[in-house]
């Protein structure tokens, strides 16, 4: 129970990353504010009033600072942040030479501009609260072009937003160190999540993917919830600014 009678955010809590980890937050003892454009799952059920959901947009400035208001009036000021939400555009994102640059910006407004509207929703109460701490799901692909990430082309909208994610939180780990706030991010590799049901449909394609990771399987987002759960934790107090990935092993190769 590491997270008893504390106060967590996620986004994204809809499905995949995000609802693993708001699920592993609430059966810790946290309670738990939990945002997303899809309707509210029934898993959070069996939580009650410790689990609020709302259904709302992260590009959306003004409902994400309600949103933490409300947050932070039901519960109390929040310890820590999980900056999950995010979109990939499979068959619309590509090279910026020439993508549509309207599934760029899209892209960015949920995966970049999301992120930094709820920073700016939850530090001014984390400066209120000890311990406080955040985590920023972003992507393997944001610090290394993988020739297989996506057998149709590049993502270039998506590894550019999830890059800026990296840079972000390293730079607040600096900037929010004085606060005793720390800032940590998780690079997941490939994980099978609703998000990339379109790959992973594929058995050829989760084999070939096995295939090239040491571990030699494909990812959960269990897995991806339990680095975000301990980058939270008093477990990893003397953390800050990393990037973890959750990948299998898929870095460590040159190839």
């Amino acid at each position: 129970m590491r997270f008893e009678g504390r106060i967590a955010i996620v986004t994204g809590g809809g499905g995949g990353i995000g609802l693993a980890t708001a699920l592993k937050l609430l059966a810790e003892g946290a309670s738990v504010g939990v945002i997303d454009v899809k309707p509210r799952p029934a898993a959070y059920e069996q939580y009650g009033d410790k689990a609020h959901y709302m259904v709302g947009d992260l590009s959306d400035e003004t409902v994400i600072k309600q949103f933490v208001d409300d947050i932070a009036a039901r519960f109390g000021p929040p310890n820590y942040l999980a900056n999950i939400a995010g979109i990939a555009m499979f068959g619309k994102d590509g090279s910026v030479v020439d993508m549509e640059l309207e599934h760029y910006r899209k892209t960015i407004a949920i995966n970049l501009d999301g992120v930094i509207h709820m920073i700016r929703a939850v530090v001014p109460y984390m400066r209120q609260t000890k311990p406080s701490s955040m985590v920023h799901v972003a992507s393997v692909v944001g610090t290394r072009t993988m020739d297989n990430a996506m057998k149709d082309g590049p993502l270039d909208g998506y590894q550019l937003s999830k890059a800026g994610v990296i840079a972000l939180s390293r730079s607040l780990a600096i900037d929010l160190g004085k606060h005793g706030i720390r800032s940590n991010t998780v690079s997941p590799g490939a994980i099978w999540t609703p998000l990339t049901d379109a790959i992973y449909a594929d058995p050829a394609r989760v084999e070939a993917m096995a295939n090239r990771t040491p571990l030699h399987r494909v990812g959960t987002p269990d897995d991806v919830a339990s680095a975000c759960l301990y980058l939270l934790s008093d477990d990893a107090d003397f953390v800050t600014g990393v990037d973890l990935p959750v990948d299998g092993g898929l870095l460590a190769k040159l190839v």
